[in-house]
Formats: C-alpha cells, structure tokens, sequence
C-alpha cells in the first residue's frame, strides 16, 4: 500500500512537471510569436516608409530634369524680332480714355529717339514693328502729370497708362519676362532641392524603424519625409501606413519600454 502510493506520487510529480513544461513551452512560443509579428510589422512599416521616400527621390530628380531654365531657351518662350506696341491712356478716376496723349518711344539704353504717336478719342494708341529690347515710352499732355515707363514689349500687349491730374513726372519700372521666367528657376530648383532632402529624412527614419531604438524620434522623422510629396499624394500615403504601423509596435521600441518602466517605478 505504501509502495502503491509512493508509486501514484511520484507519477504525479512527474506528469506536474511534464506539464508544467509543457505549458513554459508553449507560453515561450506564445512569446515568440507575438515578438516574431511585431518584428515582421515594423519591418513592414520601413517598407512603406522607404517606398514613400523613394517616390519622393523621384519626384524630386523629376523637378530637376525639367528645370523651367530648359523652357526660358526654348521655342515656347522665344519672341519674334519685333512686335507691335498697343495700350490705353486712361483717366485714373473716371477710367475713360484720355485723348490726344503725345506717347514718344525711345530706346532704354541708348535714350535714341525711335517713333512717336498720340492716342485716338478712346485713349488707344499702337506702334508698329517695334524691336524688342528694353524701351523707354513716355507719356505727355497739358493737365496731367507725366509718364516714363521702361519695359520689354512682347505679344501680350501693354498695361494702361494710368493718367492722374496734376504736374510733375511719375517713372515706372516692368519687370522683364526673363527676370520672372529666372525667379520661377529657382524657386522650383528650391523646392526640388527640399523634395530630395526630405526623402532622404524618409530613409533615415526606416532605418531607425528597423532598429526599433527611438519610437518618437523614428515618428518625427518619417512625418518630416510626408514633405518629400512622392508622385504627389502616393509617397505621403504609403509614410501614413507606416506610420500607423509604427504607432501600433511602438512598445517594441527601446525608449518607449524605458519611459514606461521608469513611469511604473516612480509609481504613476
């Protein structure tokens, strides 16, 4: 009887230990599991963040290969050797044409003489065959104040001569075409230039997403590569979902675990 009962307690213990075992194992690929997820989703979401990025790479090489400096040379923006010259001379309050205005053209850099006209009864006035170049075209009559306007004619016509009452003289500046064609230049090499710096922020940020060490430096940094625009709206979405797949592992990341162990301790 004894025998029998030392026997039925020792298959016991044996068969608790076998199942406690059991049970350590399986807890220990419960773990390895949930660890093995959580790694395949954060590696998922530094795909998506370096996909975004290099969509935002491509765009920004694409802004600089059609650099608007390719466009000031081409057909599209050359002018003809010489063009027509037409506006109106109104009157600064009613807005009605002002007749009779004596418009002198010169030439802005050499101050030569060119042609002359003066404005009909609707206040328009028109030169013909006028080279382009920079001019100077003055604007004259009793009663009212004078104009000087230097400028670059072109195909699209001229502002109104806006006549105001009085004497003296005011002097008016256009600015050329190929100054403003040189401003678009640079301000689309800047944004290019911006496009490719934030895309490259983009795969600073998947690499810390693989290493799982800073959870909101890693977030700061793929929001700074939603700027990168890749393929305009494609790029920032594909960032977005890794993103969002970065927010749903961040207690995988070092610092977080710290930050939450350190809370824990200080007993909040």
């Amino acid at each position: 009887m004894t025998n029998d009962d030392g026997s039925k307690k020792g298959l016991l213990s044996v068969w608790k230990r076998r199942n406690e075992r059991e049970k350590r194992i399986d807890r220990l690929m419960e773990i390895r599991e949930e660890y093995s997820t959580r790694a395949l989703t954060r590696s998922t979401a530094a795909v998506l963040i370096v996909a975004g990025s290099i969509l935002g790479l491509l765009t920004g090489f694409m802004l600089l290969s059609n650099n608007p400096s390719d466009l000031i040379s081409s057909s599209m923006f050359k002018v003809s050797e010489t063009v027509d010259v037409s506006g109106y001379a109104l009157e600064n309050e009613t807005g009605e044409g002002v007749e009779g205005v004596e418009l002198v053209l010169y030439d802005a850099d050499t101050e030569a003489r060119m042609t002359n006209t003066t404005t009909d009864s609707n206040g328009f006035y028109r030169f013909t065959d006028i080279s382009v170049k920079r001019l100077l075209l003055t604007a004259d009559k009793d009663g009212f104040i004078s104009i000087q306007r230097t400028f670059t004619p072109d195909q699209g016509g001229s502002d109104p001569l806006v006549m105001h009452v009085g004497s003296g003289i005011i002097k008016e500046e256009r600015e050329e075409v190929g100054s403003i064609l040189a401003g678009a230049v640079t301000v689309s090499t800047l944004v290019a230039v911006f496009t490719i710096l934030t895309a490259f922020v983009g795969l600073y940020a998947a690499h810390e997403a693989k290493k799982g060490r800073r959870y909101r430096r890693t977030q700061y940094l793929a929001g700074i590569s939603l700027c990168s625009r890749g393929l305009i709206f494609f790029g920032p979405i594909l960032i977005l979902m890794g993103m969002v797949l970065l927010s749903m592992t961040r207690r995988q990341f070092a610092d977080f675990v710290v930050d939450e162990k350190s809370s824990a301790g200080d007993g909040t």
